[in-house]
């Protein structure tokens, strides 16, 4: 059996395919732009994201060596698109969610809703990010579209209705509007009818890897499928990437750390956790496959590397490229992953997650003197980062929630000297997972649920046995990395302080 997980991220798509050991087969990507309005303002273009989607599952298929069985999308949460009748686009351009747009009317509205109650029923945090906000912006800046719209899509369920298919999404992707129920697995009507909109211009709300349907013979020869293909209820995309890298609802004390783009810790809860610490940590609680989950999030991980290396040492970046050689190992190449540099970086260039959320923040260099060089400030990078994770698992901790493992995924995962001072200064052991294509995967195992061919997602990290690595803290490095960790937590509340 081949089974595709379509990964539908901010800035491009993938369509990959995995055999029944979970090998990828083969896959495709296409990216698309990302539009600015104005400054600080980001739309994408659901239309032009439906075309790359059509392209790439065309382009795996050419490349199967066997017909797909089942598939199932991972897409971004968050982002609403206002649609018509017929599920075209009512807005060309959907707001995407650090778009800062919806921040003071969905503090308003949950002044008057209630903040708590809000929290209680939604799970998510009266943030900018949710699509909640954006939907009542449109309604106070656009109200032509606010009153035609006739159904409010997620982007699972409008790539799904692009297939031919009824409208309908995974619960984890629309407990990310705003919208819904967490407890009782539906759409709130006492937060909608505040709005004011109905369920009926919501999608259908579905489990993870429920089946939604069997693609049309019309719709398998324009995406190049050769036999009937069934098409499952797939997820959020960092619940996806999570199950991809082994995230288990049954390890309550295992996270995975996504380091890409941005950096997130995603964390399987058994019960539903609302407590209003959660909230002031800026913690979302909503629905996984059975049980719940919850995420931090640094909006400024990998992006600053990028930043270091074309602003700051473009001539490093340039030999190692002339010399064949690694550059972010180059870049890491003097860094001690037992004893912490003299340079504190304050990674805040995007703005902040966990537990700040400030979408004004802005980053900081501390311990600066004449003998500092450039591979101080790259170390610092490093380090910075690494510190922002250790301060969400201590937010984490006020909440209740104790991780002790993380298993880390994405870009920021390569290097394993960067691994072990992750290691070194959470003092949490880190496991290097194999996986390369998280989402897709996480997508294409909820496929497989619906198809039969597996029971529960937690059941993919069996087969990355004997694939992995692991990082073990030191004992005596942790130590020496925690009084260098107050201090970066003094700078980051400090500025915080000041930014307020």
């Amino acid at each position: 059996m081949r089974f595709l997980g379509v990964d539908m991220g901010t800035s491009g798509c993938k369509a990959v395919i995995f055999d029944e050991d979970w090998d990828i087969i083969c896959q495709a990507y296409r990216e698309y732009p990302t539009y600015f309005p104005g400054e600080g303002l980001m739309e994408i273009e659901p239309a032009l994201v439906w075309e790359n989607i059509r392209a790439v599952i065309r382009e795996a298929n050419a490349k199967a060596d066997e017909p797909v069985t089942a598939l199932a999308v991972s897409a971004i949460g968050d982002v609403i698109i206002p649609v018509d009748k017929d599920g075209n686009c009512h807005r060309k351009y959907a707001i995407i969610d650090f778009d800062p747009r919806g921040e003071d009317e969905i503090t308003k509205f949950a002044e008057t809703f209630g903040r708590e109650k809000f929290f209680q029923i939604s799970g998510m945090p009266p943030l900018f990010i949710g699509s909640l906000a954006k939907i009542l912006w449109i309604r106070e800046n656009e109200p032509d579209i606010f009153a035609n719209t006739a159904r409010w899509a997620t982007f699972e369920d409008y790539i799904i209705q692009k297939m031919g298919l009824d409208p309908i999404a995974s619960y984890s992707e629309l407990s990310r509007t705003m919208l819904f129920d967490i407890r009782k697995r539906k759409w709130s009507e006492e937060i909608c009818s505040a709005v004011p909109i109905t369920p009926d211009q919501l999608p259908i709300a579905a489990e993870s890897g429920t089946v939604a349907g069997t693609l049309s013979p019309e719709m398998c020869e324009d995406l190049g499928f050769p036999q009937p293909v069934l098409v499952a209820v797939g997820g959020h995309d960092m619940v996806c990437a999570a199950i991809g890298a082994g995230l288990d609802e049954n390890e309550p004390g295992t996270a995975v750390d996504i380091a890409g783009t941005i950096e997130g810790v995603v964390v399987a809860l058994k019960e539903c956790n609302t407590s209003m610490e959660m909230c002031d940590q800026a913690f979302s609680c909503y629905v996984g496959y059975k049980d719940y989950v919850t995420f931090s999030v640094n909006l400024t991980a990998g992006c600053i590397t990028r930043w270091y290396r074309d602003m700051i040492v473009p001539d490093d970046y340039r030999m190692c490229k002339e010399e064949g050689i690694n550059f972010y190992e180059y870049m890491q190449r003097t860094m001690k992953e037992d004893e912490p540099g003299s340079v504190y970086l304050l990674p805040h260039f995007s703005g902040s997650g966990n537990p700040f959320f400030d979408a004004n923040a802005k980053g900081a260099l501390y311990g600066l003197t004449t003998d500092t060089q450039r591979a101080d400030i790259g170390r610092a990078l490093v380090e910075g980062l690494a510190y922002e994770v250790k301060m969400q698992l201590d937010a984490f901790e006020k909440a209740g929630i104790r991780i002790d493992t993380l298993r880390a995924v994405g870009g920021g995962a390569a290097i394993d000297r960067q691994l072990q001072l992750k290691a070194n200064i959470t003092g949490k052991k880190i496991i290097k997972c194999s996986v390369t294509e998280g989402s897709a995967m996480g997508a294409a195992v909820y496929a497989a649920i619906a198809a039969g061919a597996m029971e529960h997602p937690g059941e993919i990290k069996n087969y990355a046995a004997g694939k992995e690595k692991v990082f073990v803290p030191d004992e005596q490095s942790t130590k020496k990395f925690e009084k260098a960790y107050e201090t970066y937590r003094k700078l980051a509340y400090g500025i915080h302080d000041i930014e307020q």
